[in-house]
């Protein structure tokens, strides 16, 4: 996040993964998004997010990195986080401890599959979170795409995706990057997971043997 002419930092109100890594056991791979940008006096920029559902606001760490993407790749910046206050509620601030850095991006092995997928993600109007059912259209450790039957959230929202994989439940948090209306006029939406590598060996596995079976048939 310390500024270069050719270096970027997440803007307002994007989704970013944060992956979080306590003192003992593995870890935490979450989504949020960017409330505030603060500029600090040593020319790095500190960022102000929403603090993950699910996890204590009040919580410090020291070990974290923070990923989002940016027209020209991926992002990625070692970070520590702590609580804080603002006039809109609790945040945290993440604190920059090394120079951000672009990821080499790879190339995800996709595959046409047909698994049950749910998106959930919080409203402020409701007391309950949201839930869309739909059905996997293409997939890959990367993220995937799915037809469902009413509009999904906006593009840059945060949701929690569960893909069912010979029935077990692959849940991960991911964000909407596109929405789509089929020529059929069905609507679909693309989602990418925080964090390939979370649920990302199943999935490839998949992938290949769909696409082994499929060239099989051929």
């Amino acid at each position: 996040m310390r500024q270069t002419a050719r270096e970027v930092h997440p803007g307002v109100l994007q989704p970013v993964a944060l992956t979080l890594r306590p003192t003992t056991g593995g870890p935490t791979a979450v989504s949020t998004k960017v409330l505030d940008l603060e500029p600090q006096p040593d020319g790095s920029t500190r960022l102000v997010v929403a603090p993950p559902a699910g996890l204590d606001p009040r919580e410090h760490h020291l070990d974290g990195t923070v990923a989002w993407t940016y027209p020209l790749g991926r992002m990625e910046c070692p970070v520590t986080t702590r609580p804080a206050r603002r006039a809109y509620g609790d945040v945290w601030l993440l604190c920059p401890s090394a120079p951000a850095t672009r990821l080499q991006q790879r190339a995800y092995f996709r595959a046409r599959v047909a698994v049950p997928v749910l998106l959930r993600w919080e409203r402020q109007e409701a007391e309950e979170p949201t839930e869309l059912p739909g059905v996997v259209l293409d997939l890959s450790e990367g993220g995937l795409l799915a037809t469902v039957r009413t509009p999904p959230p906006p593009v840059g929202s945060p949701v929690e995706a569960t893909v069912r994989i010979d029935g077990d439940d692959l849940v991960q948090p991911a964000a909407v990057v596109r929405h789509v209306r089929f020529a059929s006029g069905g609507l679909g939406v693309a989602v990418a997971f925080a964090d390939p590598t979370v649920h990302g060996d199943r999935i490839r596995r998949l992938a290949f043997e769909t696409e082994r079976r499929r060239r099989h048939r051929g």
